[in-house]
């Protein structure tokens, strides 16, 4: 879960691409712009207690009674894996073959960039996104798409990764769950068309929130992730005004572990 964007560049990215189009109709949930959300990707989920109307978790670390249980309880449920890295810990892991993978992810021990091009890649992802169907998940929220703005080692570009998304996007509305943009503020006037929600990590921290703006203009919600220093022990005033001070913004506080520990910015 590497990426943090370079805003110069995501700045001249909006304009190489026109908008991707709406992919398969049907029904499938499009929440609202400041739904309450929490993440939790460590560990299977067993508090529910928690006052939020969606719930972001592990797909593979969490069984359907897990997600029954949430829905029970009045949540949505969105649940993540990595469309665009291979982790050496998933169950699928011997599914990839050595030309799938890139570079290695800095600073994310055990995982590495995958060429997304990759039929093979395409398929396991497929799977994953069948695995979310059967477990009876509400969207996916697939991370690492944004490979075009780093070092990937499979030469990865922007009109790689709309494409890609295009592909998730599709795979996910034709199963009836709905899906969100993790990040990769490049592609967000693209892809808006085809995404229900952002899922975006320290635009705050990093000056960069603007890039999520039309989200919140189109009525669809940016669910947005702060890491303050200290979490959760102690964070000074001053963070937490500036992370929680984003209008329109469904904000938490969170550790990097994303445990299920939270600060709502109440």
């Amino acid at each position: 879960m590497p990426s943090i964007l370079n805003t110069l560049f995501a700045f001249g990215a909006v304009f190489v691409h026109s908008s991707a189009s709406p992919t398969s109709s049907g029904s499938y949930w499009k929440p609202a712009a400041g739904t309450q959300w929490q993440i939790q990707l460590t560990g299977e989920v067993t508090d529910v207690s928690y006052a939020a109307e969606v719930y972001d978790i592990d797909l593979f670390d969490n069984d359907a009674t897990t997600i029954a249980n949430l829905q029970s309880n009045n949540k949505k449920v969105i649940c993540y894996f990595s469309a665009g890295s291979y982790e050496d810990w998933r169950s699928d892991a011997s599914s990839f073959q050595a030309s799938d993978k890139g570079l290695a992810m800095d600073g994310w021990e055990g995982e590495w960039w995958l060429n997304t091009n990759s039929a093979n890649v395409r398929t396991i992802m497929t799977a994953r996104i069948d695995q979310a169907l059967a477990k009876g998940c509400d969207g996916v929220d697939p991370d690492n798409v944004d490979a075009y703005d780093n070092a990937n080692g499979v030469g990865l570009t922007e009109d790689d990764a709309v494409d890609y998304l295009t592909f998730l996007a599709d795979a996910a509305h034709s199963r009836g769950m709905s899906i969100g943009l993790k990040n990769a503020g490049g592609l967000v006037e693209t892809t808006l068309p085809i995404m229900e929600w952002q899922v975006n990590e320290q635009c705050a921290e990093f000056g960069e929130c603007d890039l999520f703006q039309p989200f919140i203009t189109a009525g669809k919600p940016v669910f947005h992730i702060e890491y303050p220093d200290g979490a959760p022990d102690s964070i000074a005033a001053d963070v937490k005004s500036k992370d929680c001070g984003v209008a329109g913004f469904s904000t938490l506080l969170k550790n990097l572990a994303l445990d299920a520990w939270v600060d709502p910015c109440e």
